[in-house]
């Protein structure tokens, strides 16, 4: 198997796989197909988007007829399918449906795999379920990793490249322990998992946390698989945060109960709809109340289709933000589709050091910060760290200077380009004893000398309307660190907050956010012992200064 990582963008990486001769690129989706009873057959597959299946080796072992066939056949003319084929050991049966009763030796399904063909076989895993204590799901841990050393030393078929899960759940230690163990093994893919059950529950807080950990004790050139990962609204933060692969029956689960995927407003049921939003070849024929006539099975044909469809939409959608540097603007896009995704993207902050290593230094587009999310990107925990670690007040400056940030950046304002040729001409202070920075709710506090730097003079954003909002309050977080760190510097300090401002369409507007500078400024004067006065124009200001 080989692996070619062309484009990242967060910690997720767009690459090419090629495995016996077969390609896919990531990251993807192998739909999980019944070995003879799938209810979309395998050129349909194709057509929407597949370039990969996932199917159940234990299925088709029990079974002694088609066991037989597939054997002679192998696994590809079996299914008819030309892409890359994985097959699962028959763990998720055990796992999902907790059965105790269900026997699968793992020297035997592991050798059937290898007889029939399969492009990327899985071990005999045992995972986790929600409900094990602690002993139990150790004792399960160290049952996988032994299966996982057995089966290298058994394997024969060189055309099969092997799954190695990854196990621990909840329990972050064990899964610390099962990611360090697995990552000495040969396996060609790292697969996550015990996560199904975490996902019908909406539980991706606790998912993204696993996948975090895993990412951060495993090897980095090998594909991370997420066993049971199908609903399309979390496939951009599973990604963003270092999934390359998934799998999933979802599309056809979710179908025979009449569900159809969206991405603006996760599943809706049949019966609710009166128009089908997406426009989909099935959606573009069919109107919902005559899919609702048909038969069943015909029915749940149609709507399998279509979650298909939208789910590799969805992925096409997050290569493309890959490419483009967007993807962290996709998350926070489709987190709004249910409050437990908002969740989950605000755990992510818990790792914004690790996250910041591996975010690119430079992006081909200025970055858009829409939503109150935005304020824990690994971008800004990256300046946040370099103001206070890399950074140095200019020796001879003397007067800290705040200007807002306005509309539009830099000298493409028209009121801060008449601020700064003010303060460049002024006869009251000379112009190398003032330091000019610029506050902006995203950032904090920008030197005036970073601000044409990527990312803070390439940038749009919301604004702070309301004290004590999650922007406020990461704003006066910031300053208040910015004044810890550099007022030694200063003998005194100004700050702007015009009552009115030349917008970039030379109109002259009202400054909104005056009332919230007061308030910031005053509260930080009496919590940091300082004096931040505030003034209303530049003369006044400067004026403070001289009678210093």
């Amino acid at each position: 198997m080989n692996w070619e990582i062309t484009d990242i963008d967060a910690l997720g990486r767009i690459g090419k796989l090629t495995v016996n001769k077969k390609e896919m690129v990531t990251p993807n989706l192998f739909p999980v197909v019944h070995p003879y009873k799938n209810i979309i057959n395998t050129s349909d597959l194709k057509k929407i988007g597949a370039q990969c299946v996932f199917t159940n080796a234990y299925i088709l072992y029990q079974n002694l007829q088609e066991r037989e066939s597939v054997l002679k056949s192998g696994i590809h003319n079996y299914l008819n399918f030309d892409g890359i084929i994985a097959t699962d050991s028959g763990a998720f049966q055990k796992y999902m449906y907790n059965k105790t009763d269900i026997e699968i030796n793992a020297e035997i399904i592991e050798s059937f795999q290898e007889d029939i063909g399969s492009d990327f076989p899985v071990i005999l895993d045992v995972p986790i379920q929600p409900d094990d204590d602690y002993e139990t799901a150790k004792e399960k841990v160290y049952l996988s990793i032994q299966r996982a050393k057995e089966n290298i030393i058994r394997r024969i078929n060189q055309v099969c490249h092997w799954f190695g899960p990854i196990h621990g759940a909840k329990y972050l230690d064990l899964l610390k322990i099962s990611t360090n163990e697995m990552s000495k093994l040969d396996f060609d893919i790292y697969a996550v998992g015990g996560l199904v059950k975490s996902l019908l529950s909406y539980r991706f807080d606790l998912v993204i946390k696993i996948l975090l950990n895993v990412k951060k004790n495993l090897v980095w050139n090998k594909p991370v698989h997420m066993f049971g990962l199908g609903l399309p609204q979390f496939f951009s933060l599973a990604v963003a945060c270092g999934c390359d692969l998934m799998d999933s029956a979802a599309y056809v689960l979710f179908a025979k109960e009449n569900r159809y995927f969206t991405l603006s407003t996760g599943t809706s049921k049949l019966e609710e709809l009166e128009e089908f939003p997406c426009h989909c070849p099935i959606c573009c024929e069919y109107k919902p109340k005559e899919v609702i006539s048909f038969e069943e099975e015909l029915r749940t044909e149609l709507l399998a289709k279509h979650n298909l469809h939208i789910s590799f939409s969805e992925l096409r959608t997050v290569r493309q933000a890959i490419k483009e540097g967007n993807l962290w603007e996709l998350v926070e896009q489709r987190v709004r589709n249910h409050p437990t995704l908002v969740d989950a993207l605000n755990a992510v902050k818990s790792d914004l050091p690790f996250l910041e290593k591996y975010e690119k230094i430079y992006k081909p587009h200025g970055r858009l910060y829409a939503s109150l999310e935005s304020v824990d990107r690994p971008m800004l925990h990256r300046f946040a760290t370099k103001l206070k670690n890399n950074y140095r007040v200019p020796q001879e400056a003397k007067f800290l200077i705040l200007i807002p940030e306005l509309d539009v950046k830099g000298y493409k304002s028209p009121s801060t380009k008449n601020w700064l040729d003010e303060l460049n001409s002024n006869t009251i202070i000379p112009r190398e004893l003032l330091h000019i920075a610029l506050i902006s709710g995203f950032y904090g506090i920008i030197p005036f000398e970073l601000a044409s730097s990527f990312p803070m003079g390439q940038y749009e954003s919301i604004e702070i309307l309301e004290a004590n909002s999650k922007l406020y309050r990461n704003l006066e977080q910031k300053v208040k660190i910015f004044f810890d760190l550099y007022n030694q510097n200063y003998i005194k300090y100004g700050v702007l907050v015009p009552e009115r401002y030349i917008n970039q369409f030379n109109e002259e507007t009202i400054y909104l956010k005056k009332d919230i500078l007061n308030k910031l400024f005053d509260d930080l004067s009496s919590e940091l012992s300082i004096t931040i006065p505030v003034f209303h124009n530049l003369s006044e200001l400067l004026d403070s200064f001289k009678v210093e």
